[in-house]
């Protein structure tokens, strides 16, 4: 099949491309190509489009009449994206996948573990917010228009990014444990939550792209290995070569208050458990199941990090705030 990746090298996208190409595909990338440095380079057999999605008429003419049996947008944030990929692909594509996020879902009052049909809510927490609108407008689409979408949302998924409490997942925590720096942790570090590995997710995705069966459905993937953040943290640092990392617990609220828009994704996602029944995925691809634990995975992502001094990006105005909450809440 004829697919197209809009992203396709990114901490997600990378091992999907190379699934779909690994399964006999054709496989286009549209990126603008300018963050290279710091991401895998790109499968020498998908087939690259330099261009700007957010630059709708440049895009209009560099793919023309082109038609596809598969779109899927990585970085579909915003109403204004959704409006603009339907705009796009509306006559273009047989089926289109939206990557959306599982922190889309209602934590509070719920039992878990989370299924599809939990109801998706978010009070201050922009990014989950925007990533619901989205949602609702492609399925608003496929009601009345027959836009062929199929939602994905992955949980907290890692690769080129590393898996942390409080942070970003560049090398900030990273480069603070190194230099046994302390670092924070919400709560007391006993959450129960769920890491999915690129290269599993990747697996599961191609499954639901290559299955026309999935549209008009939405579909979580994510790992089946739960660990609690306390558990998380120690095995990061103990790939950094730190195993007893400076901890500094700080309940999510108060991170929230000191900082809203950075501790809103805690209050509403991270401080909550994060177990999921991984059964509607597993009836499209049966034999799917998580491959790569937590320990292999994040010594490939250190190892990866490490090659080139290019892809430790430190976050100046993150690790400054981290100082002021240490010494204020230790």
């Amino acid at each position: 099949m004829k697919i197209l990746m809009i992203g396709g090298s990114g901490n997600i996208s990378w091992h999907c491309t190379n699934k779909l190409l690994e399964n006999g595909h054709d496989v286009y990338v549209l990126n603008r190509k300018c963050t290279i440095l710091t991401r895998r380079e790109l499968n020498p057999n998908a087939k690259r489009i330099v261009a700007d999605i957010n630059d709708l008429q440049s895009v209009k003419q560099l793919l023309g009449n082109t038609k596809f049996d598969i779109v899927a947008d990585f970085i579909c944030y915003k109403m204004e994206d959704a409006q603009r990929d339907i705009e796009l692909f509306g006559h273009n594509t047989k089926h289109f996948i939206f990557i959306s996020s599982a922190g889309n879902y209602k934590r509070e009052g719920y039992c878990l573990p989370i299924t599809e049909e939990r109801e998706l809510t978010s009070i201050n927490w922009e990014y989950s917010k925007n990533k619901i609108q989205c949602e609702q407008i492609f399925m608003k689409a496929y009601r009345e228009q027959n836009f062929p979408v199929t939602i994905i949302r992955p949980g907290h998924t890692y690769d080129t990014l590393i898996p942390e409490a409080v942070g970003n997942g560049d090398w900030t925590i990273a480069k603070r444990i190194i230099e046994k720096k302390p670092i924070i942790v919400h709560g007391d570090g006993t959450v129960w939550w769920t890491l999915t590995n690129s290269y599993d997710f990747a697996a599961a995705f191609a499954g639901v792209a290559e299955d026309t069966e999935t549209i008009g459905e939405a579909y979580h993937i994510v790992g089946d290995e739960v660990l609690t953040w306390n558990e998380i943290t120690h095995t990061v640092a103990h790939a950094l070569g730190n195993p007893m990392p400076d901890i500094v617990y700080i309940p999510a609220k108060i991170i929230e208050l000191e900082e809203p828009v950075w501790g809103a994704g805690i209050t509403e996602h991270k401080m909550w458990c994060d177990v999921y029944d991984n059964s509607k995925i597993k009836q499209v691809v049966p034999t799917w199941k998580t491959q790569v634990s937590l320990r292999n995975g994040i010594e490939y992502t250190v190892n990866w990090l490490n090659e080139k001094e290019c892809r430790k990006r430190v976050n100046l105005g993150l690790d400054h705030l981290i100082d002021k909450l240490c010494t204020k809440y230790r």
